[in-house]
């Protein structure tokens, strides 16, 4: 497909937003070429964007594995998958692409802009574009470009501000169980106590903390796992 100088301008446009340049562009616009748009020329037959899309699942996933299983060693082959899971999700996937109005740049047939915005069709035109890196760059720089995608998720979900119910969340969904929280010191004098908590998972010790109060220390704690969780995509 030949790519008119209107289309090519947006594209350089969109490489800005992606923070990368391909020396192949027509391999980002085929990232972008929705079946219906394909399906629906009459003058050629254009390719479209699940091949790459299937490529791009496949280069995704295995980044985010090789990544996982060297940053956090500790977890079994269950909770890799589950955390893998979670970090390319195609919710999270979704909302890196329309934060950067990924859907503005997708090629849909006519009668289907109704889909355009639509999770599933953003989260799988990111994962064509990375298989189009992939193509483009080879895998040391999708990598690169995967890590980024990653921070951009962390700094989303770092806004979460009660730790507690996050980790909560967290332990039910690899454990199967509630985080018990303990204190095991107090310092001070009454009017200006402190205290400290340990918070645990099946007996395992995953984090401590202080606070002016149970409350404030148990919180602290939870944040403690957080800020160990937040380094694997760093």
């Amino acid at each position: 497909m030949e790519i008119n100088l209107a289309r090519r301008k947006k594209l350089r446009r969109l490489e800005k937003e992606l923070g990368i340049k391909f020396t192949h562009l027509e391999l980002l616009n085929q990232a972008l070429i929705h079946t219906s748009y394909a399906k629906s020329n009459q003058k050629e037959i254009l390719p479209h964007n699940e091949k790459l899309e299937f490529l791009g699942d496949a280069v995704l996933n295995l980044v985010t594995a090789e990544y996982l299983f060297h940053q956090y060693p500790c977890l079994n082959e269950g909770e890799l998958s589950q955390l893998r899971s979670k970090i390319v999700s195609q919710e999270s996937l979704s909302q890196y692409a329309h934060k950067i109005k990924l859907e503005e740049y997708i090629l849909l047939g006519k009668n289907q802009e109704e889909i355009r915005s639509q999770p599933a069709l953003l989260a799988n035109a990111y994962e064509a574009i990375i298989g189009a890196v992939y193509l483009d760059k080879g895998l040391a720089d999708t990598r690169g470009f995967i890590f980024n995608l990653f921070t951009s998720i962390m700094k989303r979900i770092e806004q979460i501000k009660d730790f507690k119910s996050w980790l909560q969340e967290y332990v039910q969904s690899f454990y199967k169980t509630l985080p018990q929280y303990k204190v095991i010191k107090e310092i001070g004098p009454e009017h200006k106590k402190r205290f400290k908590v340990e918070v645990r998972v099946k007996e395992k010790i995953l984090g401590e903390g202080w606070g002016t109060s149970k409350k404030k220390a148990e919180m602290m704690a939870a944040r403690s796992i957080w800020k160990n969780f937040t380094k694997i995509v760093q």
